[in-house]
């Protein structure tokens, strides 16, 4: 994405609303996909968004040309914000839960492109290629948990070992995926619900 021409930026810093008009339909839309890349949830991106914007008129006399690198850096510290709020108010956590938010504070911080997983159009191939480099008895565990939705006692009954086993293999799992899929394992969590298991 270019960046704003410096006199956008003058005007800005005068107070001049169509200038501030400016720099908001320039960097909104993408600066949504940034912090929905971080949090996972489009409305709060976009509250991010609008907050961040917020502070940017409320702080115009301040505001320096270049400005991109500015805004997704706001962006990124408010999705960690965000996600700290919400780390206090959902306890207890479920390791997965807890996982997901530990590697969205993570992706935060990379110096990785905020939207190079947008472009990934072979993330679902990645996935299955993944789950099946696990070890068997993980991979079958994994696969009865992730494409039949079946719950750590439901699995434990199927393959006569108990639900702590299961969990356990989970756990082993994530790991596994983590390291194969790297910058994509995030949206895996996302595309398969596991925030809500």
């Amino acid at each position: 994405m270019p960046e704003i021409r410096e006199e956008i930026i003058t005007r800005l810093n005068e107070g001049d609303t169509k200038a501030f008009e400016m720099l908001y339909a320039a960097y909104y839309v993408y600066l949504c996909a940034v912090a929905t890349k971080y949090i996972f949830n489009a409305e709060a991106a976009r509250e991010v968004v609008n907050d961040v914007f917020l502070n940017v008129w409320n702080n115009r006399l301040t505001l320096t040309y270049p400005v991109r690198a500015y805004l997704i850096r706001s962006v990124q510290n408010r999705c960690m914000n965000h996600l700290r709020q919400q780390h206090l108010r959902m306890v207890p956590m479920s390791e997965v839960q807890e996982h997901l938010l530990a590697i969205q504070e993570e992706q935060i911080t990379a110096e990785s492109h905020p939207l190079a997983y947008l472009e990934n159009k072979e993330l679902e191939e990645k996935i299955y290629k993944a789950v099946d480099l696990l070890p068997k008895k993980c991979r079958d565990i994994f696969i009865q948990y992730l494409y039949h939705n079946k719950s750590y006692d439901e699995i434990a009954e199927i393959y006569h070992i108990s639900p702590s086993t299961v969990r356990v293999q989970i756990k082993i799992g994530l790991s596994k995926l983590r390291d194969h899929l790297g910058d994509l394992y995030p949206l895996f969590l996302l595309l398969f619900n596991f925030y809500q298991k």
